[in-house]
């Protein structure tokens, strides 16, 4: 039988590997995965070494390195390991829908997480997975502007939340579910599923997660432009979280821009610019709709400081990379602000002009 004869150096890699991804030690946690990988290759167990490539290219996606993520993700979802069970398709499927998220590519994220939702459906063994197809899927659904096929979703992710679900998992559910609601516009309903999800998500349990939570939670109510206290609580304690956590690069960006939405909403505009101007060179690390995000704040940061010029270049520059990430109404709010804002802009030229 495969690994038989020298199973302890694998197992040992392979303990190793997963304690540094509990630890967050995400760039060792990547090599001795690697090295486990390699331990079963040699030995001819391709189920092991398939499982820690998957741990591979998780650490890369928590780290940050989506773009190396979907590269590992689109050769496991290929290998006949993940033909051989349902479950191990759909983790290769959920994985690469994420990781295409990151990228902006939301038409390809769609396709995998419907993939891997179907492969596990009905499957009460396998809820856990459904859960993770769900939320990849609704993800990828409402930031490609499909709010309403992604609410039908998130009633198919609810029915899935039954008194078995633990409440990390149930916590995360219902947090992706305000999110849409948020989007298109069931804002009451938005902030009673927030309130479900910070019911079971503690922060000493996971602070990481609690940060992010905070974080997405504030996103949500800023594009509901709501900037009352529940809003601003949120940002303090992503912000408070994220310092304690140490978060990635990423993690800290995507904070400073939803500080720059709340200053921007405030009417604070100099602090929203001077937050939002250097992160325009750190798009990269980014996702591109996220990009699009800041730059059309930004855009509309300067239109209203009286910047036309810069404004014009910014808003214009938003809507091509929401097109780029496949956000059509994004693109489409943004091509529509510029258009409601020209007449007066001109309306004021002609009177500079006398005209």
């Amino acid at each position: 039988m495969p690994m038989q004869r020298d199973l302890s150096p694998f197992v040992i890699a392979e303990l190793e590997a997963r304690e540094s991804w509990k630890r967050r030690d995400y760039s060792s946690g990547y090599e001795q995965a690697g090295r486990a990988a390699e331990l079963a290759r040699d030995a001819g167990d391709e189920l092991r070494w398939w499982k820690m490539v998957l741990l591979q290219a998780e650490c890369l996606l928590d780290q940050g390195s989506v773009q190396n993520c979907r590269e590992l993700a689109v050769e496991l979802a290929a290998h006949p390991v993940s033909a051989s069970s349902p479950d191990l398709g759909a983790r290769a499927a959920v994985l690469l829908a994420v990781s295409l998220q990151g990228l902006g590519c939301l038409p390809e994220a769609v396709e995998a997480a419907s993939h891997a939702a179907r492969l596990v459906a009905g499957d009460f063994e396998n809820v856990y997975l459904h859960i993770q197809a769900q939320q990849a899927l609704i993800a990828a659904l409402a930031e490609s502007g499909r709010l309403e096929e992604a609410w039908r979703e998130c009633l198919e992710l609810e029915s899935l939340l039954t008194d078995h679900v633990d409440e990390d998992t149930a916590g995360k559910a219902y947090w992706v579910i305000g999110n849409v609601a948020f989007l298109s516009h069931r804002v009451s309903e938005g902030g009673h599923y927030h309130d479900l999800a910070a019911g079971k998500l503690s922060p000493s349990q996971d602070v990481d997660l609690w940060a992010r939570f905070n974080r997405g939670s504030a996103e949500m109510r800023l594009q509901a432009k709501l900037t009352d206290a529940g809003t601003l609580r949120c940002i303090e304690r992503a912000e408070l979280a994220t310092e304690v956590v140490g978060g990635s690069e990423r993690d800290i960006l995507e904070m400073s821009l939803v500080r720059a939405h709340w200053y921007y909403l405030t009417g604070d505009m100099e602090r929203a610019i001077s937050l939002l101007t250097p992160l325009r060179s750190k798009f990269p690390i980014l996702a591109t709709q996220t990009g699009a995000e800041a730059t059309f704040i930004l855009g509309k940061a300067l239109m209203a400081q009286g910047h036309e010029t810069e404004s014009q270049q910014m808003l214009d520059e938003a809507a091509t990379l929401f097109d780029t990430a496949a956000a059509p109404e994004r693109s489409a709010t943004v091509r529509g602000f510029i258009a409601s804002a020209e007449p007066s802009g001109r309306r004021q030229q002609q009177f500079l002009q006398g005209g």
